[in-house]
């Protein structure tokens, strides 16, 4: 009869053997066929319930609404949460169109990041598997693993400046007077801002941020302020400002 230890030391024995069997590259597709498995499991959940993959999706799609939404304001130096509530985060992704294509954008790149890994695994399977044999990497205990690091770095690096490049790009005409041009009234004696009228950077629900290119100030005012808001066409602003008055 074998001990408990000389079975233990047999299965050792085994996978060591089994191990020096294997080619890196047949090494490198368990490898991956470890973490595809995990992939299916992941889609066949959703598959099944549609409730979840919507509800997911939907997160995602908020997430990078908040972020693209977040960035935008801070180049006016607004911190959007305060003064923001949760209704305004359920619908801050259906605001602008381009957040839609943005998580449609980053779907694909995420699948582009899948099938990149799953080639250069099988291309050059001798540096996966020295990467992980190194004492300083044992994160990457197989393969599979460097497709999380690939995911955080769509999370980490390519959101958040896509957001910071996008928000750069939505608030340049808005600081250059070339914005959406409002005429405020306000409730106190139905007064009313004077030209030059302000440009106008968002809302939400309670609060309504103007601003004014001449000063470059930003303007926060309270909805219950304000008793309406008139949208000017901006193209006759602009050509009021640059004309200059015919000599007689």
């Amino acid at each position: 009869m074998k001990t408990q230890d000389e079975e233990e030391d047999n299965k050792k024995d085994f996978g060591v053997k089994f191990n020096a069997m294997l080619t890196p590259q047949s090494q490198s597709f368990i490898a991956h066929t470890e973490f595809e498995e995990k992939v299916k499991k992941m889609f066949k959940i959703f598959e099944h319930d549609k409730t979840l993959f919507f509800t997911v999706s939907y997160l995602i799609l908020t997430a990078i609404g908040m972020i693209f939404s977040g960035a935008y304001f801070l180049v006016f130096d607004i911190n959007i949460l305060d003064y923001s509530q949760i209704s305004d985060f359920i619908l801050i992704a259906f605001k602008d169109p381009f957040y839609l294509l943005f998580s449609v954008l980053t779907v694909i790149l995420t699948i582009l990041i899948y099938y990149l890994n799953k080639w250069l695994m099988t291309k050059f399977p001798n540096y996966f598997l020295k990467q992980e044999k190194k004492r300083w990497n044992k994160w990457f205990k197989q393969t599979g693993n460097y497709y999380f690091w690939g995911y955080m770095m769509v999370l980490l690096v390519y959101i958040p400046e896509s957001a910071y490049f996008y928000a750069r790009y939505k608030s340049k005409e808005i600081k250059t007077g070339k914005g959406q041009v409002v005429q405020v009234y306000y409730n106190s004696d139905n007064k009313s801002v004077k030209p030059p009228f302000p440009t106008l950077v968002g809302t939400t629900s309670n609060f309504i941020f103007l601003y004014h290119p001449e000063t470059k100030t930003t303007e926060i005012v309270p909805f219950n302020s304000v008793s309406k808001i008139v949208i000017v066409d901006s193209s006759h602003v602009s050509k009021a400002q640059t004309s200059t008055p015919k000599p007689r």
